[in-house]
């Protein structure tokens, strides 16, 4: 890749390993047993390159009732795969797993056993930089496959023959677009033609795990590296159906930059852009997203929340628009979203490179910003009245009193200074009077 940083040599040669009190604590407790206790995994890994990480896991010879036994505090995370959380002094939890091997794979689950050996749990690992070792007790590091040598030269490269390591879990083909794109690293050739292999394969995952690896790409602080990934491996094909043929558009590389433009903590918006900026506006564009998030199976309240924006994406508030239509924007879209839509909007500006539209943008938004801080009258629990006045007024219990608090709040929409309680029951007992409101059934005289 192009963007790959510099990785100093120095620093692959010399890594520090700082990690948190507590798991010297928890490898301590297992050295003192008799033990064996590794860090091993993303935190190796991300320390050989400098970057801080939180979480720091340990691989032990102990087996989990054996982890139990020397430490006071434990939850058992996954006892049937080996591992134990075991709080520590500073109350983190740290999990630790027995070393296992894996005995039957069928590309989606692996059967598993106990090792005694670090070496045999390494060599089930995923890619040579997933599998560096250190013993906080010895500062020994254990790199069978060189994977310091691959962090050194920018590789991403699987432990062992690529196609049987690929067929044991094809999430490791998604986990290679994520390393080589979070790290910039360019995939070695027959790493890259076994995953080519492996794409078709994809199906064989639960909607759960392709969901939670996608959310891990889109924390990346440029996740566009591994999408585009995604799309030249043909990877969209099958579980992104609805967005499998963008590569293909010219404004591919401009929709990546604006999933990036979103900050990489807003993973969930980032889903959004990215089926926004990938699909072409249309009535149905709000049904092909809700298609994409429950075929992945994401939560009600979060396919709600995507279908809603992607269907409020357009038509937009206006830099030239009057503050009642302001208004009547906030009410259409609903005041807690308002913000989540400009940021979507800002993230196309940027990308487009349009200063203009930015401006545009910035402007827009102080006013929508003044309306929603000065307690615009948006929503119908704002009005100074509510149905109860109403049915004093006597208006009959049904639609109608919705009929007629609809119609009083886009008064108030218009002029918000009529939001009295006199005022607005003085208007609603003109509407009765006229029979302003008709129901479903008839006018309010029938």
């Amino acid at each position: 890749m192009a963007d790959r940083p510099r990785i100093e040599a120095s620093v692959i040669e010399t890594p520090e390993f700082r990690p948190p009190k507590g798991l010297l604590e928890v490898a301590e407790g297992l050295e003192t047993a008799g033990y064996e206790a590794w860090a091993v995994g993303g935190a190796i890994r991300d320390a050989v390159l400098g970057r801080p990480r939180a979480d720091w896991d340990l691989a032990t010879n102990a087996r989990p009732e054996e982890v139990r036994r020397v430490f006071r505090r434990t939850v058992p995370l996954g006892l049937e795969h080996g591992t134990v959380g075991v709080l520590a002094a500073d109350e983190a939890m740290y999990e630790v797993t027995t070393f296992r091997l894996d005995v039957e794979t069928d590309g989606r689950h692996a059967v598993v056993e106990f090792a005694q050996d670090l070496e045999e749990d390494l060599a089930r690992r995923d890619f040579t930089m997933n599998a560096i070792a250190w013993r906080p007790a010895t500062n020994e590091m254990r790199d069978p496959y060189d994977g310091l040598a691959d962090l050194s030269a920018g590789v991403l490269k699987t432990v062992g023959e690529a196609d049987r390591r690929f067929a044991e879990d094809y999430l490791r083909v998604l986990r290679g677009f994520r390393f080589a794109g979070a790290y910039s690293l360019e995939i070695e050739p027959d790493t890259r033609a076994a995953m080519e292999v492996a794409v078709p394969n994809l199906g064989m995952l639960s909607a759960e795990r392709v969901r939670e690896e996608l959310l891990k790409v889109l924390s990346a602080h440029r996740a566009s590296n591994a999408l585009r990934m995604y799309g030249e491996f043909g990877a969209l094909d099958g579980w992104y159906d609805e967005i499998a043929d963008a590569p293909r558009d010219p404004r591919w590389e401009q929709h990546l930059a604006s999933v990036d433009a979103i900050g990489p903590h807003r993973s969930f918006l980032r889903v959004v852009q990215l089926l926004l900026s990938t699909t072409e506006r249309g009535e149905t564009e709000p049904g092909r997203a809700e298609s994409l998030l429950r075929r992945l199976k994401f939560s009600n309240a979060e396919i709600r929340r995507g279908t809603h924006l992607v269907e409020h994406y357009l038509p937009f508030v206006h830099p030239a628009d009057g503050s009642a239509s302001i208004r009547e924007w906030l009410h259409s879209v609903g005041q807690e979203h308002a913000r989540d839509l400009f940021r979507l909007h800002f993230a196309s500006a940027r990308a487009s490179g349009s200063t203009e539209s930015e401006r545009a943008l910035v402007y827009t938004w102080r006013r929508v910003h003044d309306e929603l801080i000065g307690g615009a009258p948006i929503e119908l629990d704002h009005l100074a009245v509510d149905g109860t006045d109403l049915l004093e007024l006597g208006l009959p219990r049904g639609p109608l009193i919705g009929l007629m608090l609809e119609e009083l709040l886009a008064q108030v929409i218009e002029s918000p200074e009529r939001n009295e309680r006199e005022t607005l029951l003085a208007t609603a007992r003109e509407l009765i009077e006229l029979g302003g409101l008709d129901s479903l059934e008839g006018s309010l005289a029938e």
